[in-house]
Protein backbone atom coordinates (compact mmCIF):
# COMPACT_ATOMS: atom_id res chain seq x y z
CA UNK A 1 0.00 0.00 0.00
CA UNK A 2 1.20 3.47 -0.78
CA UNK A 3 1.60 5.73 1.94
CA UNK A 4 -0.31 9.35 1.72
CA UNK A 5 1.93 11.48 0.17
CA UNK A 6 2.48 15.22 0.59
CA UNK A 7 5.11 16.24 -2.40
CA UNK A 8 8.22 17.39 -0.32
CA UNK A 9 11.50 18.55 -2.01
CA UNK A 10 14.36 15.87 -1.17
CA UNK A 11 18.37 16.19 -1.11
CA UNK A 12 18.31 13.64 -3.79
CA UNK A 13 19.06 10.98 -1.44
CA UNK A 14 22.89 11.10 -1.50
CA UNK A 15 23.39 9.45 1.79
CA UNK A 16 20.88 7.33 3.31
CA UNK A 17 19.38 5.92 0.49
CA UNK A 18 20.45 3.11 -2.69
CA UNK A 19 18.61 4.07 -6.05
CA UNK A 20 17.23 1.00 -7.59
CA UNK A 21 16.32 2.11 -10.98
CA UNK A 22 16.09 5.38 -12.77
CA UNK A 23 14.53 6.69 -16.02
CA UNK A 24 14.58 9.70 -17.36
CA UNK A 25 15.65 11.66 -14.27
CA UNK A 26 12.68 10.05 -11.91
CA UNK A 27 14.56 7.63 -9.05
CA UNK A 28 13.14 4.50 -7.20
CA UNK A 29 15.10 4.45 -3.85
CA UNK A 30 15.36 2.38 -0.93
CA UNK A 31 16.40 3.75 2.50
CA UNK A 32 19.16 1.75 3.92
CA UNK A 33 18.17 1.99 8.06
CA UNK A 34 14.47 1.65 7.93
CA UNK A 35 14.43 -0.12 4.37
CA UNK A 36 11.10 1.79 3.12
CA UNK A 37 10.59 2.88 -0.55
CA UNK A 38 10.35 5.91 -2.24
CA UNK A 39 10.08 7.96 -6.00
CA UNK A 40 11.03 11.33 -6.71
CA UNK A 41 10.68 13.11 -9.95
CA UNK A 42 13.10 15.15 -11.99
CA UNK A 43 13.03 18.05 -9.39
CA UNK A 44 14.08 15.77 -6.05
CA UNK A 45 10.69 15.88 -5.09
CA UNK A 46 8.92 12.80 -3.59
CA UNK A 47 6.16 11.74 -5.23
CA UNK A 48 5.20 8.46 -3.61
CA UNK A 49 6.68 6.12 -0.37
CA UNK A 50 5.64 2.54 0.82
CA UNK A 51 7.65 -0.01 2.78
CA UNK A 52 5.96 -2.29 -0.02
CA UNK A 53 8.33 -3.19 -2.80
CA UNK A 54 6.33 -4.41 -5.42
CA UNK A 55 3.47 -2.03 -4.99
CA UNK A 56 6.64 0.55 -5.56
CA UNK A 57 7.88 -1.01 -8.69
CA UNK A 58 4.19 -0.57 -10.12
CA UNK A 59 3.86 2.80 -9.06
CA UNK A 60 7.31 3.51 -10.51
CA UNK A 61 6.50 2.04 -13.36
CA UNK A 62 3.34 4.20 -13.95
CA UNK A 63 5.14 7.45 -13.48
CA UNK A 64 7.81 6.71 -15.56
CA UNK A 65 5.68 4.98 -18.96
CA UNK A 66 6.86 6.36 -21.95
CA UNK A 67 9.99 8.32 -20.24
CA UNK A 68 13.62 6.81 -22.12
CA UNK A 69 16.84 7.81 -20.61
Amino acid sequence: MLFPNLPTKTLGGSIFWDTLDRRNCWKLQKNIITEHYRILDTENVRQAWSNDEVEMWHAFWKFTSGCRE
